[in-house]
């Protein structure tokens, strides 16, 4: 499919590029292995919220192959039963309408249908649960309005309440500048961030270090997955 070449990563998970051709693309996930960078990163933060009782709102940027999503289906049922809710952003239509239409059962290209099915199973499997469980769960959530799919997030975006578990998964600085710089953090997290809430991103910059600070969030410098160097992990209790 012309833009969309799948690969599989070390951990056997599928990954993504988007790009004219596959040399030339950037991946969605390190190759080393989606899902174990998915659990490493945000699976966490997703565990934490649920068990601590946070908001039950998962902000999700981006969608991607919706590991995110699944996953934070999959943890809430794991360890709140199931009550949460979100606001997932894609810049890439296509990858909207297909996760979704894939979510209502309806027919999308098998390639796609086969890898969201293939992630949901294996997030299922890690968590204990009934194969489909997630997919119903993350289903329902967006039927009943508790789960918005929306797409790009800009300076601008308002969002529909606060969330207890920020997923920031925006490409790079060098590719999405405007999501990085100290001024957008500072507004993203006033307007998104929730009195006690998680964030937790691949990235380990200095603006997002300082905004978390300023922000009242106390930091977590991790190990970043496989070849990075470091990732962030960043707690607010309530106030």
């Amino acid at each position: 499919m012309q833009g969309f070449h799948f690969i599989t990563t070390d951990d056997g998970s599928p990954s993504l590029r988007l790009g004219e051709t596959e040399v030339l693309s950037e991946a969605m996930h390190s190759l080393k292995g989606a899902f174990s960078e998915t659990l490493y990163i945000y699976g966490t933060a997703i565990e934490l919220g649920a068990k601590e009782r946070f908001i039950p709102r998962v902000l999700s940027m981006g969608l991607g192959l919706g590991y995110v999503e699944i996953l934070s289906a999959a943890m809430h049922l794991r360890h709140s039963g199931g009550d949460f809710g979100g606001e997932s952003f894609e810049i890439v239509p296509e990858l909207r309408g297909w996760f979704t239409q894939w979510l209502d059962g309806k027919s999308i290209p098998d390639e796609f249908a086969k890898t969201y099915d293939e992630i949901e199973a294996r997030t299922c499997n890690h968590l204990e649960l009934k194969p489909g469980a997630a997919k119903e769960a993350l289903a329902r959530a967006i039927r009943d309005g508790r789960w918005q799919v929306r797409d790009a997030l800009t300076p601008s975006t308002n969002f529909h309440g606060s969330f207890g578990v920020i997923c920031f998964d925006a490409f790079s600085s060098k590719t999405t500048p405007e999501l990085w710089s100290e001024e957008f953090l500072m507004a993203f997290l006033a307007k998104a961030a929730a009195p006690a809430c998680v964030l937790s991103t691949y990235a380990c910059t200095g603006a997002l270090k300082r905004s978390l600070k300023t922000s009242g969030f106390a930091l977590q410098i991790r190990e970043g997955f496989s070849s990075k160097r470091d990732s962030t992990f960043a707690v607010r209790s309530v106030v």
